[in-house]
């Protein structure tokens, strides 16, 4: 099992993934979300990575415009998604507690 926690941007993708997307449905859903752009090459790069570790999975196709490449979360990928938002929420809170001193 990958225990490795998704960088924010790996977060980010995967969350988009929950259903199986094209890339041109990524970027499109990215923008929509996050009110900027992901360039085509930092979004194959990352999904390549993301596959590699076991979190999404990858089908290509040949449509009219030519040759789509499609994405979807996996098993492993949810769980490292949920163990990603309580990491991130830990450090969220880090430090705030009072009467540490």
């Amino acid at each position: 099992m990958n225990t490795k926690i998704p960088s924010p941007k790996e977060q980010e993708l995967l969350s988009l993934v929950v259903t199986e997307l094209s890339g041109r449905e990524v970027a499109k859903l990215y923008e929509r979300e996050t009110g900027t752009r992901i360039s085509y090459g930092t979004l194959y790069v990352t999904f390549r990575r993301l596959r590699d570790r076991g979190w999404v999975t990858t089908r290509e196709a040949e449509e009219g415009d030519g040759r789509v490449r499609y994405f979807q979360l996996t098993a492993a990928g949810a769980s490292a998604v949920e163990m990603g938002r309580k990491e991130y929420e830990r450090l969220a809170a880090f430090g705030l507690r009072k009467g540490l001193a």
